[in-house]
This record gives structure tokens, sequence and C-alpha cells, in this order.
């Protein structure tokens, strides 16, 4: 899989009318996803550079070739001929939306590492730093009320420990988990596989009005305005769910759902700790989450603290935050000092070693080198080439 730099440098500040055009026209051109579009900027420096490129200039991008090129150009000047770019720059303003780009410095931490990010997110509500600090909850839509249940207590309980809530804003399990956090006065976020103006599923659109107006968190899509709910944008979308997320808690799902999609891209691509709840054994909304326990890819949970002992270092800094437990002031993983196991992974990667080889040098257990290698990754101290880890030369510990 093509690996994006984890050497981008965020700019300050919000994008300016001309860059927020341009980035508006680069999203509306059909055909060119992400992976694409960071190798056009990549080649090219600027969505304005590649808008004017010549059909021979985009054909020399890997991926592109002559015909797709001669589309793309097709298609540009289409989109500026016709009003395209301005109806959606006016949907845009009217829906109080905002455009974050890649390199701007209030686009998510974590997202920003993963291999293929969203080069422009469309953001209604808030999104905040401490939003880094943050779990996927996931589940079926057609859950039971076990499930439902369940998804609630979770989130309710992580949303009041400080961990921000990310789902996918459908049905079932998503939306108990958005709404329990909402409820809790925790911060949540919806990661929609549409456009805002056609909010997906209909029936949600007043609980992402309240999300994205309660201060509380956001409705997020990587699409274009009105870009309907297509089935292949679901596996798009589900990987923001884990890319935004220190971990994925997977609470009820079936052999063949998103759900799953989205835990194994967070076990297999981004690095990120699985984990889910044992289901009913007799139905078949769970025999998803029973599956990925007994193959051993997920940790098992059967309470909320289970999920931030999982976490590592950032879920027990929040720990102390859980109703029942002794206050303490609060504190995140971007003011403390490295733990003692961080430190000993930084001084393991003088030379790049896998996550296995670092699990045998440190004697640490597999799940926890990845939680705290997930931790410096945030800080920039470690970056990741393939498969092999190494410490970034510019890290200081």
């Amino acid at each position: 899989m093509t690996t994006t730099s984890t050497d981008t440098r965020p700019t300050d500040g919000d994008l300016g009318p001309v860059a927020k055009r341009d980035w508006v026209a680069l999203s509306l051109v059909r055909g060119l996803g992400p992976r694409l579009t960071a190798r056009c900027l990549e080649l090219m420096g600027s969505p304005r550079r590649v808008l004017e490129a010549s059909s021979a200039e985009l054909a020399r991008v890997e991926g592109i070739g002559p015909a797709r090129a001669d589309a793309m150009r097709r298609d540009i000047q289409k989109n500026a001929g016709e009003g395209a770019i301005d109806r959606e720059l006016d949907l845009i303003a009217e829906m109080g939306v905002e455009l974050i780009a890649l390199d701007d410095s209030r686009y998510p931490r974590l997202l920003r590492l993963i291999p293929d990010p969203p080069p422009v997110l469309y953001v209604r509500g808030t999104i905040e730093e401490q939003d880094a600090v943050s779990v996927g909850v996931v589940g079926s839509r057609r859950c039971s009320h076990y499930g439902r249940e369940q998804a609630d207590r979770f989130a309710s309980v992580l949303a009041q420990s400080g961990l921000c809530i990310v789902s996918g804003g459908a049905m079932g399990i998503d939306t108990a988990a958005h709404v329990a956090a909402l409820r809790a006065g925790g911060r949540t976020i919806a990661v929609i596989g549409s456009g805002h103006a056609k909010p997906y599923p209909p029936s949600n659109k007043a609980l992402y009005d309240r999300l994205a107006e309660s201060g509380q968190g956001a409705v997020v899509s990587e699409l274009p305005m009105t870009a309907p709910p297509l089935a292949e944008n679901f596996p798009a979308r589900n990987r923001i769910i884990s890319g935004l997320s220190l971990g994925v808690l997977v609470i009820e799902a079936a052999v063949r759902s998103g759900a799953l999609i989205t835990a194994r891209l967070a076990s297999e691509d981004h690095n990120r700790e699985v984990m889910a709840i044992p289901g009913r054994i007799d139905t078949p909304h769970a025999l998803g989450s029973l599956k990925i326990l007994r193959e051993g890819w997920a940790g098992m949970v059967i309470q909320p603290g289970d999920v931030l002992d999982a976490l590592g270092e950032a879920g027990q800094l929040l720990k102390a935050q859980m109703p029942g437990e002794n206050p303490s002031p609060k504190a995140t993983l971007f003011d403390q000092n490295l733990g003692q196991t961080q430190k000993r992974l930084l001084e393991l990667l003088e030379e790049p070693r896998t996550l296995d080889q670092l699990a045998l040098a440190s004697g640490l257990t597999v799940a926890q080198v990845q939680s705290d290698l997930t931790i410096l990754q945030v800080r920039s101290l470690v970056a990741k080439q393939g498969t092999a880890w190494s410490r970034r030369l510019s890290g200081k510990s």
C-alpha cells in the first residue's frame, strides 16, 4: 500500500477564498480519489497547479494515464463553466460547513498518519485538539436490544471519561453511541458516507444538526456537498472512523458488516487497538464480533474501564476521570512526559524495527507496543515506512 509522508507541515488559519475555491474545484473532479489527489499534489505542488495542468501533465501522474487525464481535463472545464463550483460554495456557506485541508494545522493529527488521508474534510461543527484522544464505536445497523444497551453504556461512560466517541452516523449502534455521548456531555464525531446536503440516513438529520450545533463535536465528510450515499462511499468512510481513533470498539457486528471492515483497517493498516464486546451466541448480529475475538486480533472488553486499559497511556490518564474514581486534574497525552515504555521504544528505534521485533526486544505485548507507537506518532517522534518503524531525527524524548 502506498503511504503518505508523515512529514506534512501544517499551516495555520482558515482557507482563504481562493484556496477554498481551488480545493472545492479539485474535490468535484470525478474519479480523483485521495490517493490520486495526493500524487497530483506531490507532483504539481498545489490544487491550483493541478487544476491548470494540461492533459499531458495529468497523464504523467501514476494511475491516471491519457484517457483519464482527458476526462479530468473536461470535468475541470465543465465544472468551472457551468457554475458547479459556485453552487458548491453557496451550499458550504448556507450549511455552515468548514473546509479543512491536509496541510492545515486544524486537520486531525491521527487521521493525517494513515496511508490515504482525505485531502480535504468538509466539517460541520468543531474538531478540537482533544478529539485526538478518541475511540471508534461501531456495530450493526440492525442491532439487538442488548447491542443498543451496550453501545449506550460504553459510549456514555467513555465520553464522560474524556474520550471523543467517533462513529459513522448509521442507524443502530452508531446512533446509540452518538446520542449517549451527547447526553453524557462528552464529545462525538459522526463520519458520514455522503455530502452534507444529502445526509444519510435522512432520519438522522436532526441528530446531525444537534451534533454540529451543540459545540460537542462535528459531522465530517470527505465528499462534496451533494454527493449521494453510494455503496462504494462507505468502506472509504470506515477508514476515516479508524483513522480518527486511538482504537476501535466493536459493540455488535454480523460476519459481513462495515464494522468489521473498520476493525480490520484499524488493526492491519492503521496500527490501532481493536476491541470487541462478547455478544449473544444465538444472534447473527454478534457472530462477527465473536469471530474476531476467537481469531485473536481483537481484545475482549466487558466494561468501559477495559477500553481505557487497552488504550495504554492515554487511557490511563483518562481512567481517573471515570465515574466513581478519585478525580484528578484533567490531563491528556499532549501535556505529559513520555512513559518508561515509550522511552524504551525510542531507544530501540535507533535502528528501524518491525512491530514484532519491538515487542520481542522490549518484552512488551504487541498491544502495548501498538498503543505506545500510536502516541509516539501523534507526538511526531516516530514514523512508519512499510512494516518498519524508525525514530524521527527531529523528535526529542
